[in-house]
């Protein structure tokens, strides 16, 4: 039983599209111009244009505001537009239903309540309406998060806490981000790559290709400690105030920000961090490292930055190193920390990893732990102790395959993925002979696999690899 949706016995448990209903509420957000607000580091801005939220009538991208890495740096803030009567864009009958289908499509365990996606989608009509209702009155309250662990990609014996929301609070944070993301993407620096639109991790590998290309090869490999964990409440308000002036949606956001985890029955609601698996959390994220992005831009060193993974590029030794010091006064300016264990300086030559790359020179390989993910994955859709069919094997081990090679195909694995097909293939032939022998190569071809529906990475792998996109023209 669902708290916050309002679940009840009632309900057609239809699903399908919603009936066309007139979205209440004011009908456009009204932009008014505001003074200079107070905060950590004011900001050259020049008055900008917002685009309109979601249901206005216009949207425009403006452009980039001139130097804005000076501006951050040096502090000083002129006035910018800040959005007003936001909230019943918010909840709006097609934007929260557009959020249902987001947060459906993402799929996820469930939350404290232990209301499951599959139990919200049968009367999803009526909690989408309940929800509506709280919000349009004033009564809708976040629920505290679910405490859960999973491993490091980094090191798999170390786990990292995840918070899980319920249901409802995914889709408000979901309609939250849906609302605010025009507003404020325009405005965010070039160099952030996660969580946006239009821009990808491999967005993120070409920019580090196009500034070794340019000249930038030696860096700063850096690692904010516990950055989610760690980022402070007012930092993250502040950053949201400079273009929200609707009090009702800031309310709603620190009510997220305070809603608080539960572990082993024990509620904490701590002063600090926003918990990851929350919808919000990486835009907020965003919202706060670009002024980190902006400091950085105001200097003639490169950045690349993927949530909070960012790699600072320099021309020689020694502007790295003033990158480091550079670096951890940033930081401290945002009450965020470098972990010292974790950043190192090091150029191409030496090699570094990056989102699951490995950079040796001008060659990309595949990190050895991402590799070895893979491997376990495959060993368990293939192990023999199953009782399942072979065909049913192969449909789970085809998506894995698929994906796996569309985002590390655009590197330089030709001989690796020829040595991994090799070995599912292998894999593939003790499942159904239970046993492992070369004999069995001829008695169960690649051909016939191949007949079967086995997919291989080789040709998933995108046509187009990293080094053609970075391409400098002369």
């Amino acid at each position: 039983m669902e708290k916050e949706s309002g679940r009840s016995p009632a309900g057609n448990g239809s699903v399908g599209f919603p009936p066309v209903i007139h979205p209440t509420g004011n009908s456009e957000a009204r932009v008014a111009a505001r003074p200079g607000h107070q905060g950590r580091e004011a900001t050259t801005e020049r008055p900008v244009e917002l685009p309109p939220a979601e249901g206005s009538v216009e949207s425009s991208r403006p452009g980039k505001t001139s130097s804005p890495g000076h501006a951050a740096q040096n502090g000083q803030s002129g006035p910018v537009l800040k959005a007003h009567s936001l909230i019943d864009k918010v909840y709006r009958w097609d934007n929260l239903y557009r959020a249902w289908r987001r947060v459906r499509a993402n799929k996820g365990t469930h939350g404290l309540d232990r209301v499951t996606i599959r139990h919200f989608e049968k009367d999803w009509e009526l909690h989408l309406r309940e929800i509506q209702r709280k919000l349009r009155q004033r009564g809708f309250i976040p629920q505290p998060v679910r405490r859960a662990y999973i491993p490091k990609t980094s090191n798999p014996k170390q786990r990292r806490p995840l918070g899980i929301p319920v249901v409802a609070d995914r889709i408000v944070g979901q309609a939250l981000i849906q609302v605010l993301d025009p507003l404020f993407d325009p405005f965010l620096s070039d160099q952030s790559f996660a969580y946006r639109k239009g821009r990808s991790a491999h967005d993120a590998v070409i920019a580090v290709i196009q500034a070794r290309n340019e000249g930038f090869r030696y860096l700063l490999d850096a690692d904010i400690k516990s950055f989610f964990d760690l980022i402070d409440h007012q930092v993250i308000m502040s950053c949201v105030r400079r273009r929200i002036a609707d009090g009702r949606v800031l309310n709603l956001i620190e009510a997220f920000l305070k809603a608080g985890v539960v572990e082993h029955g024990r509620l904490t609601v701590p002063s600090q961090g926003t918990p990851q698996g929350g919808v919000i959390s990486p835009w907020l994220a965003n919202l706060v490292l670009d002024d980190f992005d902006k400091a950085i831009e105001g200097t003639d060193w490169r950045l690349v930055r993927y949530a909070d993974d960012l790699l600072v590029l320099c021309r020689n030794p020694q502007e790295a190193e003033h990158a480091m010091v550079f670096v951890r006064k940033v930081l401290a300016r945002m009450k965020l920390v470098l972990n010292e264990e974790k950043s190192r300086l090091t150029d191409f030559s030496s090699g570094f990893e990056f989102l699951g790359f490995h950079f040796h020179g001008h060659h990309i390989g595949i990190r050895s732990s991402s590799l070895n993910r893979f491997r376990d994955k495959v060993r368990r859709l293939t192990r023999r102790q199953q009782g399942r069919s072979i065909d049913a094997v192969i449909a789970d081990l085809n998506p894995v395959v698929r994906g796996w090679a569309g985002y590390f195909g655009k590197a330089d694995v030709s001989c690796t993925f020829t040595a991994l097909d090799a070995w599912i293939r292998m894999r593939i032939r003790s499942y159904k002979f239970k046993r492992r022998c070369r004999n069995d190569n001829w008695r169960l071809p690649n051909k016939r696999l191949a007949k079967w529906g086995l997919l291989s990475l080789r040709e998933c792998s995108p046509k187009t690899g990293f080094h053609s996109c970075a391409a400098i023209p002369t």
